[in-house]
């Protein structure tokens, strides 16, 4: 999940950790571990390289609590922290010439978290336009649409349930259907 502390938060959260907290650590590893992740990545296009370093600084971070400075920007400080430990892995290990390193080269990859997000809001998107098509078709349709697809009735129990003829329910969906694509179509 993504950070969505405001600054007293942020100092508290980090304060409650380096006083020994096991809840805090592990809070601070859920908020900020997957976006660290995938922002060493974007620097180091090597998986293992960053899940180390990752990994590394945490244990770190938990070794060494009590000595550590406050800061009111969690984000931040481990953000920093972990860039250097990368660049001075990657200058150790002789992988990358320091000076090459840059974002120019960088990729950005959406990773799965971010398209399950995005995902989300395009079904959002998509789930306001049919509803508002929807209600604007005629009151028949509706009921129809809402007895087949929303509650699950067959066409027969539908026809039955209005007490008109099966056939008048397929004709009414079907012209309904038609509606709602062309008119969806459009707004999308």
């Amino acid at each position: 999940m993504t950070d969505r502390l405001n600054v007293s938060q942020h100092t508290q959260l980090w304060d409650t950790f380096r006083s020994g907290d096991r809840a805090a650590f592990s809070q601070l590893y859920d908020l900020f571990s997957a976006d660290l992740y995938r922002y060493g990545y974007n620097l180091i296009r090597n998986r293992q390289l960053v899940e180390d370093c990752l990994h590394e600084l945490f244990l770190h971070l938990h070794e060494n609590r009590a000595r550590l400075g406050p800061t009111d920007n969690i984000r931040f400080y481990l953000y920093r922290a972990l860039r250097r430990r990368l660049l001075d892995t990657v200058t150790r290990l002789n992988k990358l010439d320091s000076d090459a390193y840059n974002f120019d080269k960088a990729e950005f990859v959406i990773q799965p978290y971010e398209r399950l997000l995005i995902d989300e809001q395009i079904l959002d998107q998509q789930k306001l336009i049919l509803i508002h098509e929807l209600n604007k078709l005629p009151k028949r349709q509706k009921e129809i649409l809402y007895l087949v697809y929303m509650k699950g009735l067959s066409y027969l129990q539908a026809a039955e349930v209005m007490d008109i003829t099966i056939k008048s329910v397929y004709n009414t969906v079907n012209v309904a259907l038609k509606t709602l694509r062309a008119h969806v179509r459009l707004c999308v």
